[in-house]
């Protein structure tokens, strides 16, 4: 990663827990299409904890990690695309962090389907619910900061501006 971009989290000390893992202003890249998939994301982290914390059903879970998965497919492809449009320097390495992703969640989803039908009772519901933590506060707050702020400096040198979709 170049040492030209700023991390997400160097604004990470100024939120609570609570509003790191509810969708907010702190977390938009100020893209339209981009903004509503990240707040449908944390929509469903957000349903996944309540059924977690709730000791929920696992088939129940196990629906939204299927969800989850497709949900994201479609998110990382539209993200990819669109990054490659305005010539974002990190896609290679922004693609490879989709990848582990899209593997980790299959592990889980494995894991998932591997279980006994049931209360959410220790692992694998808490390797998903750390999972959807990593995915909304570690990624998007990250990752995703990095090429809002690419995008941002681009559009004002007027290199570059979000496609429009």
């Amino acid at each position: 990663m170049s040492l030209a971009l700023v991390s997400g989290l160097h604004n990470l000390s100024e939120f609570s827990l609570k509003q790191l893992v509810a969708w907010g202003d702190h977390l938009k890249v100020h893209q339209p299409q981009i903004d509503a998939q990240h707040e449908a994301i944390f929509n469903l982290a957000l349903e996944i904890a309540h059924i977690w914390q709730d000791h929920g059903d696992l088939d129940e879970l196990k629906a939204l990690a299927e969800k989850l998965d497709k949900v994201l497919q479609a998110h990382f492809r539209y993200e990819e695309q669109l990054l490659a449009e305005i010539g974002y320097p990190e896609l290679t390495a922004h693609k490879a962090e989709h990848q582990v992703m899209l593997h980790e969640l299959e592990v889980i989803l494995d894991r998932l389907h591997k279980s006994q039908s049931g209360s959410i009772v220790g692992e694998p519901g808490l390797a998903f619910q750390n999972y959807v933590l990593g995915l909304t506060v570690g990624h998007i707050f990250n990752s995703d900061m990095d090429y809002c702020l690419y995008a941002r400096k681009a559009a004002s040198d007027k290199e570059h501006v979000w496609p429009s979709k």
